[in-house]
């Protein structure tokens, strides 16, 4: 059955040589949970695009009397400013306030609903993973965000958990403390959790000081590595 597996992997474009490599660093390990990171691992990033600096520029620009391209430059930068580290910074109610915006914040959402795209590979892959394993989102996204994308894109059935770091715990996944408290909340061990994700710090490093075993999502095949896998195919076919 295993060679079977890596000439399918063969099939899909990856070699056998580098399948049974990624399958050396699952195997043996008693997986009973696999972890995703939601935007830019499972869901593409034209929902964020359009509601962050389309939706919200646009808003903006009416509100303030500035043409489109100067009103983006301001949001922008005061994004940055914030940052990714800050809880703020993923908090569609404190920019609605920071920005002067009125109206209900979930309208634009709803209005953007329509642009949440799944990667191609995503329903194939958690099909097949959750005949086998517990499947859980975990994201730094406000909850009522990843709910209204997983929901969009027909995700929810898969999906035994869903965390929002900052929403759930007041905290960014940017440390290994907040995956120990995932991990306690779930009621299992790191050793029984495998985590994918494309962000090198939140998905990567972060999970590994809490000694769950990570794997870097690299769809724009700039990084290599032993546990750097180019999208979820590679990374679910050493554990079917």
């Amino acid at each position: 059955m295993r060679l079977l597996a890596n000439l399918v992997c063969s099939d899909l474009g990856f070699s056998i040589e580098s399948t049974i490599k990624l399958e050396e660093k699952i195997c043996g390990l008693m997986i009973k949970v696999i972890s995703f990171d939601l935007d830019g691992t499972l869901i593409d990033w034209t929902f964020a695009e359009s509601l962050w600096f389309d939706g919200i520029s646009r808003l903006y620009a009416e509100r303030w009397g500035l043409n489109p391209e100067k009103a983006r430059q301001e949001i922008t930068r005061r994004y940055d400013k914030v940052g990714m580290g800050r809880l703020e910074w993923y908090d569609i109610k404190y920019w609605w306030k920071e920005f002067g915006l009125s109206g209900s914040c979930m309208d634009l959402v709803e209005q953007c609903r329509s642009n949440v795209r799944a990667y191609p590979e995503v329903h194939e892959v958690l099909e097949k993973l959750h005949r086998r394993f517990k499947l859980m989102v975990i994201t730094n996204g406000a909850r009522e965000l990843a709910e209204v994308e997983i929901e969009q894109v027909g995700l929810k059935d898969y999906i035994d958990w869903m965390f929002s770091a900052t929403s759930d715990f007041g905290l960014v996944k940017k440390t290994g403390e907040f995956y120990s408290k995932v991990l306690k909340a779930v009621g299992v061990s790191p050793a029984e959790v495998a985590h994918v994700g494309d962000n090198w710090i939140f998905d990567y490093l972060a999970p590994r000081e809490a000694d769950i075993r990570a794997f870097f999502l690299d769809r724009d095949g700039k990084q290599s590595g032993e546990f750097v896998v180019r999208d979820l195919r590679e990374f679910s076919c050493p554990l079917l």
